[in-house]
């Protein structure tokens, strides 16, 4: 390998990482800015209570603020909602993420 190929490589290398926390930072401020909008649409309690239940179960906070999102862009969402009108959000949403499986003995 001569050293220019070996220059070249250890570039492309270095290229690629930079790319890679790039996209890995752009990530997180979007990330950043939803919960950013979806605090702004909860209460504190209900904001904590999301936050505690994203520890737990990431996907359904993230369905979470995906549905609340939906809802204040589609103009449908004027208030902040409460802790109790988001466990009921949870709950409905949980429902629907489980599945029921039937196991037949053949």
């Amino acid at each position: 390998m001569s050293e220019d190929e070996a220059l070249r490589r250890l570039q492309e290398k270095i290229l690629a990482e930079m790319s890679e926390k790039k996209e890995r930072e752009e990530e997180a401020r979007e990330l950043q800015r939803i919960d950013a909008i979806v605090k702004s649409l909860l209460t504190s309690d209900a904001w904590q209570r999301l936050k505690r239940v994203e520890l737990v179960k990431p996907e359904l906070a993230n369905d979470v603020k995906i549905y609340l999102i939906q809802l204040y862009s589609a103009g449908k969402l004027t208030r902040k909602l409460t802790d109790d009108e988001l466990k009921t959000l949870l709950a409905s949403l949980s429902e629907r993420a489980k599945r029921d499986f039937n196991i037949r003995v053949v």
